[in-house]
């Protein structure tokens, strides 16, 4: 990818992640509760690491924002880092109250409960991020009217991302067996995998990088799709207290919207695409 088309790139996405409007937060919802609400909730969240969203170690703009949802609303948030697959079984039988941050998906909505009206309501999105594919250079890997040309062998996508559903809807094979973004690259240079589908976003952070390792690896010129992530809830949650899975959607909203928080994320997608010198 040339340093144009990754500059482009990158502020398409930066661009994507930032457009969300609204009023700056002044004053605060009330944090009372209707009797027999929980004071406490349980939320999971991808374990791999994706900077500057969030880390294992609970750090990242996502814990910003849901902390200070729980102060303004008197809530106490617990949160779980857990291997996706595992996150949405929970969350699916209930053990979780929700989960961030859930690509919208016909799946996904079988065991989440997403914000009324989304993906329509800008407001609500905490974070937008496009699908792009890597392949080897030189290599025909393509897509032609929907359809991945240039070779036989599956499209590598990470366990239970929204993506591989998708992908398998336009009829794609898919492999699911690396464990992380690096293992999956590393793959993809070794001939075990001809093509990846990776966050356009990350795929922006590691060009930033650069480095021998990427070298021989090119993204497609055209994003493949664009993923909208929500603060995700229970089925189980929002049928048992509606009003609660309201407040926390419209408190959310509210501070995602904030001025305060968007220079805050602002500046930290501004310092992840920031290029690396040796």
């Amino acid at each position: 990818m040339s340093t144009a088309r990754l500059g482009t790139f990158a502020s398409l996405v930066l661009a994507g992640a930032l457009g969300l409007s609204g009023p700056v937060g002044a004053e605060e919802p009330p944090g009372l509760g209707a009797p027999g609400e929980p004071t406490t909730l349980e939320f999971c969240f991808e374990e791999t690491p994706a900077l500057p969203w969030r880390s294992r170690q609970k750090v990242g703009l996502y814990f910003e924002l849901l902390d200070e949802v729980a102060r303004r609303l008197d809530l106490r948030f617990n949160y779980s880092p857990q291997p996706w697959r595992h996150c949405l079984d929970e969350v699916a039988a209930g053990r979780m109250d929700g989960a961030f941050a859930v690509a919208l998906s016909p799946e996904r909505r079988v065991a989440f409960v997403f914000p009324p009206g989304a993906p329509s309501v800008e407001a609500d999105v905490l974070r937008v991020d496009t699908v792009v594919l890597v392949r080897r250079r030189d290599t025909p890997i393509d897509v032609r009217e929907g359809h991945l040309v240039g070779t036989d062998k599956p499209v590598g996508v990470l366990p239970a991302y929204a993506v591989g559903d998708d992908l398998q809807r336009m009829g794609w094979a898919i492999d699911t067996a690396s464990r992380d973004h690096l293992h999956q690259l590393s793959r993809l240079s070794r001939g075990e995998l001809d093509v990846i589908a990776l966050g356009g976003f990350r795929w922006a952070q590691l060009s930033a990088v650069g480095g021998p390792a990427l070298e021989s690896l090119e993204a497609l010129p055209a994003p493949l799709m664009t993923k909208y992530h929500f603060l995700g809830l229970s089925h189980q949650l929002a049928e048992a207290h509606p009003g609660l899975a309201q407040r926390l959607w419209a408190t959310t909203r509210e501070v995602r919207s904030s001025a305060t928080f968007r220079r805050r994320e602002q500046a930290a997608i501004a310092e992840a695409l920031a290029p690396r010198t040796p």
